[in-house]
């Protein structure tokens, strides 16, 4: 895609920093944890030690993808690092996954967990038992809102996700204290301490029940790439991003696990499963009563409408983006600009009608007990796909290597690119052996087939 416009750079170290942090701390930690016990059948030294091999893989990725950043400074975003090292007809295949598949599926699971805190919050305070139908209405009505937003005030928009971004890391940080001040007290009761194991099968292997917890949390730990976006717009980007994204993933690392201990030390696996994305709420009510809970739940719903606003701001715009590859076939105007609005509106709607189609079918695989019964998680899927993508990056810098395109210690960069692949290989690995895992491989390489309707042939 041309572009004759150059972007200034206007953003610093630190402002590249947060936003590392602040496109990875959202939702996904607060009603994935227990995903993750569910997973591990309650064994909370397995999800500890999840966290800590997705985090250590994560910090490693971030210090292998700053390889592209420092050689493609103003062109950032996977997307271009995709078409700069495997060409066109690769980062046609990745737009294409981007529009059909990755961003819509997340926002609309991410607008559907909102619905869900809202509902239990209305439930506070009215007399009715929320279902799936009021999560995915409740949603509904927030895509809508925020989808005219981003239309026709696209500033406010700006400003409720740069609010957000400090808010939803309070509330991590408040639990990670308290976990940290209970077990510096001796506060902390044996059946909340690691030496629980849940109540899972027997027979299960502690190695597969650590790999089933690499889905849910590489979920909670997505979107540190993003920063990559705004690469031209980085003061001396070819030195601030590397930098922002290793101290991103780093903090963010040490974040998760802090507020995970933090949790695991005051309830216990069982209560946590049983909850489910409540969980929170409970916790509130136990350090701080009713009132405790009401505002973590305030919190936890301004921090899920943020990260789905800065998704949906990315979905309606992909379809414009894809239009533009030189391997798309054109379609719907959606390589077009409205002239008043001075937004894609054509990409837009039809981003955001994607997003509708999969609110409904994250509604039916989370209500049909075919899907129930399996612990379908459409919101795996995507997950699947960009660390697919992550991981053909980082081979393809030992190509590169070779021919001395990088500065810097080419024995350094390709230790850290072989811990980023073996990293990256591990969670794939654990991904395909949980449950469903070699459906959600599958159902990726569907839509890849699907994008060669619309290929451009030459």
């Amino acid at each position: 895609m041309s572009n004759d416009q150059k972007l200034e750079a206007k953003y610093g170290l630190f402002t590249a920093i947060s936003m590392v942090i602040g496109q990875v701390i959202g939702s996904g930690i607060f009603f994935k944890v227990d995903d993750v016990l569910l997973a591990t059948q309650g064994n909370i030294l397995a999800g500890l030690l999840g966290f800590l091999i997705v985090g250590i893989s994560v910090v490693f990725a971030g210090i292998s993808m700053a390889n592209y950043a420092e050689i493609l400074p103003k062109d950032g975003g996977i997307l271009s690092y995709v078409n700069y090292r495997f060409g066109e007809t690769a980062s046609y295949f990745v737009g294409w996954m981007y529009m059909s598949l990755f961003y819509p599926a997340l926002t609309a699971v991410l607008f559907t967990v909102s619905g869900i805190y809202i509902a239990h919050l209305l439930a506070e305070f009215m007399n009715f038992e929320p279902t799936f139908l009021h999560f995915a209405l409740i949603g509904f009505v927030n895509l809508i809102i925020f989808f005219f937003i981003n239309i026709f005030r696209p500033r406010s928009s700006g400003i409720f996700q740069q609010m957000t971004t400090v808010l939803k890391v309070l509330p991590l940080i408040l639990i990670a204290s308290l976990g940290i001040l209970s077990l510096f007290k001796g506060d902390v009761n044996q059946v909340n301490t690691l030496s629980q194991v849940g109540n899972g099968l027997q027979n299960q292997s502690f190695i597969l029940l650590v790999a089933a917890s690499f889905i849910p949390i590489s979920f909670a730990f997505d979107g540190w790439y993003i920063a990559t976006q705004i690469s031209g717009e980085i003061k001396n980007s070819s030195k601030n991003l590397p930098k922002a994204l290793i101290i991103g993933t780093i903090s963010v690392m040490v974040i998760y696990i802090a507020y995970y201990l933090g949790i695991v030390f005051r309830m216990s696996g069982t209560e946590i499963i049983q909850l489910k994305d409540t969980y929170i709420t409970e916790f509130a009510r136990k350090i701080a009563s009713n009132s405790g809970a009401l505002i973590m739940q305030l919190f936890i719903i301004i921090s899920v409408l943020g990260t789905s606003n800065g998704l949906l701001l990315a979905t309606i715009r992909v379809p414009y983006q894809f239009a533009n590859l030189e391997k798309s076939k054109k379609f719907l105007n959606l390589d077009k600009v409205n002239e008043k609005t001075k937004m894609p509106v054509n990409s837009a709607v039809f981003g955001a009608l994607i997003i509708v189609f999969y609110i409904l079918v994250y509604y039916f695989t989370s209500t049909h007990p075919f899907f129930t019964e399996r612990n379908f998680d459409i919101s795996a899927i995507p997950i699947v796909f960009i660390y697919l993508v992550n991981g053909a990056l980082f081979l393809g810098l030992f190509q590169l290597l070779k021919k001395n395109i990088f500065p810097g210690n080419r024995f350094f960069k390709a230790t850290m690119a072989t811990i980023a692949v073996l990293g990256n290989l591990v969670v794939l690995f654990g991904t395909a052996t949980a449950p469903n895992g070699i459906i959600y491989f599958v159902i990726n390489i569907l839509f890849i087939l699907v994008g060669f309707l619309l290929m451009k042939k030459n």
